[in-house]
């Protein structure tokens, strides 16, 4: 009869336990700051930037990127340059990446970009 209490704290310490630690897997970690990528780029490639000094800046950050030029499947990405900054973030569940879109008009001068985080699964 005597177990019964010890038992019972045992559970309820590693109740606590268990449930510390889900809290702590399951909160978003971020390896990489999305306003900082962004000053970044709008300090080092201002608009009218041409598409050889962006590859080079992205070449310097070691980021994997690849051009789409005319494209009659995906109108939408016509002239624009697509970089990826991998493991971002992730949660105990969903891991993510940053997405870097360039856009450039038909001179291959840069008119706009989009910085957004993107979920890539476990």
């Amino acid at each position: 009869m005597r177990k019964a209490p010890w038992l019972a704290i045992i559970l309820i310490v590693l109740t606590g336990l268990a449930v510390g630690m889900i809290y702590k897997i399951r909160r978003p970690k971020a390896t990489t700051d999305i306003a900082q990528v962004e000053k970044d780029i709008r300090e080092r490639l201002p608009v009218g930037t041409s598409r050889t000094e962006v590859e080079a800046f992205l070449d310097q950050k070691a980021m994997p990127h690849s051009y789409t030029g005319e494209s009659k499947q995906f109108p939408k990405y016509e002239h624009t340059e697509a970089a990826m900054i991998r493991g971002t973030s992730r949660t105990w569940l969903v891991r993510g990446n940053t997405q870097i879109l360039f856009k450039f008009d038909n001179q291959d001068r840069l008119i706009d970009y989009k910085v957004r985080e993107i979920n890539t699964g476990p």
